[in-house]
């Protein structure tokens, strides 16, 4: 394809709605009972500003209630005091990923003293903590909103003295509830704090400090039943250019290949910390982990480096250039009794966004990988992919002229299998402009049903699906 046509997907969707009920094609099944809720970049323009970046957009909620074989869709923006203040002042107002505004020399000598105002434009993941489901972005300031109306309701806030000013949108959580994640605190003496927040207290309980004179940036991690699997990738910045280097968020790290990646296993438990050092490699998303015979596994999506992040420019994309979109997933394994470290590619196939059955195989051995991926070289994300880890087996879902989201894997109760449900999938339909919600069987990737929206949705990254009455 001389001219993919994946840019409407970077097209501003400003239009909001509520309850419009959906065309159905095919089957709903009668089971799948619950709400899809994504969050997405959806404005990059305000007044006559423009957003750099694709995850600089000011964030929109979508809604798919999906009850007794039917469907509606509603959509929202996120009301951020970065999309407040963006709108009351009718141009950009903060700095995002990789836009930095226009300021005043006041504006600017505040920043000089104070550092960057983390943002608050959940535009990346949706996180459930306790009741409160929130939209979150890459800063300790996820948004709570209503998972029925989705109005906007306020930030989340733990009540602790834990410090930070980065941290992922890819917490992990236990069978207990408890959730793990981390802080990247920069400051004179930077460090990362590995913590576990209770499932019935909003008090983290610190769990390892490791200290870093050049901090990386890190979407996500891995964790096993004992381990956190934390990764540092060679794209790093110091305190010192991230308080005052007047540049975008991103384009304060540079890309260090010499230093390695820097993989620490930190004990849950004792906070014990083991550092290895491994070749250079970029990474966004981790796939699953685990410990078995005496080793840790871990299996995620790397890149040969950062580039990924440049390919990713609205001017880019918007272009119809040929993208790169996708990595390859990799499983690393470490022995515990010497650090030894074995890798293996297991698919050829260039993949993103992966997804589990993760209430049942987190943590744990599993079979299956599920993720948007790239059949032709610079065409984005135009299929859908189910992997065997064990076999490096591949099931393909594509169409002509479409482009699919993150595939979420939505368990059927009682299930017998690992891959015994569906993925849901946000689909953009490039022929029409409109994009629909694709519903698949996840042992084969037969599409047993599709719900159409009247309008296109802009690609996001991340969502969750909630099981009525869960």
């Amino acid at each position: 394809m001389e001219n993919p046509n994946y840019s409407y997907g970077f097209k501003s969707q400003n239009n909001e709605c509520s309850d419009v009920k959906l065309k159905i094609t095919g089957a709903i099944p009668g089971w799948l009972q619950g709400t899809l809720i994504r969050t997405a970049p959806s404005k990059f323009e305000v007044g006559r500003d423009k957003y750099k970046h694709w995850f600089d957009g000011l964030a929109m909620l979508h809604k798919f209630e999906i009850k007794d074989q039917e469907a509606t869709y509603s959509c929202k923006f996120l009301e951020s005091e970065v999309y407040k203040k963006a709108l009351k002042k009718g141009r950009i107002a903060h700095g995002e990923f990789g836009t930095d505004p226009c300021r005043d020399l006041f504006q600017k000598v505040f920043s000089f003293f104070k550092g960057p105002t983390p943002t608050d434009n959940g535009c990346v993941n949706i996180i459930k903590y306790g009741e409160e489901v929130t939209s979150c972005t890459e800063t300790p300031n996820p948004k709570i909103f209503d998972l029925d109306t989705l109005e906007t309701r306020g930030n989340y806030r733990f009540e602790d003295k834990l410090r930070g000013q980065l941290t992922p949108v890819h917490p992990h959580m236990d069978n207990e509830g408890n959730i793990y994640s981390y802080l990247t605190e920069i400051a004179y003496k930077s460090f990362y704090h590995i913590y576990e927040a209770p499932a019935d207290s909003k008090e983290r309980r610190l769990i390892a400090s490791i200290p870093t004179k050049e901090f990386a940036y890190i979407h996500s991690f891995g964790m096993t039943e004992n381990y956190v699997v934390f990764l540092e990738n060679p794209l790093v910045a110091t305190p010192l250019e991230f308080r005052f280097k007047d540049k975008p968020f991103i384009e304060k790290f540079k890309w260090k290949e010499d230093r390695g990646t820097i993989i620490h296993l930190v004990h849950k438990n004792s906070g014990e910390v083991s550092t290895i050092k491994t070749d250079a490699f970029f990474c966004f998303h981790h796939a699953n982990a685990f410990e078995q015979d005496g080793e840790i596994v871990f299996d995620l999506i790397t890149y040969e480096d950062a580039s990924i992040v440049s390919f990713l420019y609205l001017d880019e994309l918007r272009a119809n250039n040929p993208s790169l979109a996708a990595g390859q997933l990799w499983r690393y394994t470490i022995s515990t009794f010497d650090n030894t470290i074995e890798k293996k590619l297991l698919t050829e196939l260039p993949v993103e966004l992966p997804r589990t059955n993760y209430e049942s195989i987190n943590t744990k051995p599993y079979q299956y990988v599920y993720a948007a991926a790239n059949l032709e070289p610079g065409n984005f994300l135009d299929a859908l992919a189910k992997i065997d880890v064990n076999t490096g087996a591949e099931t393909i879902w594509q169409e002509e002229g479409c482009y699919p989201g993150e595939p979420v894997f939505v368990p059927r109760p009682s299930g017998a299998s690992e891959d015994d449900g569906v993925i849901l999938s946000v689909v953009l339909n490039a022929r029409k402009g409109t994009s629909f919600l694709l519903i698949l069987n996840a042992q084969n990737l037969q599409e047993l049903a599709r719900t159409e929206v009247p309008q296109h949705i802009t690609f996001g990254f991340h969502g969750q699906f909630f099981a009525l009455n869960s």
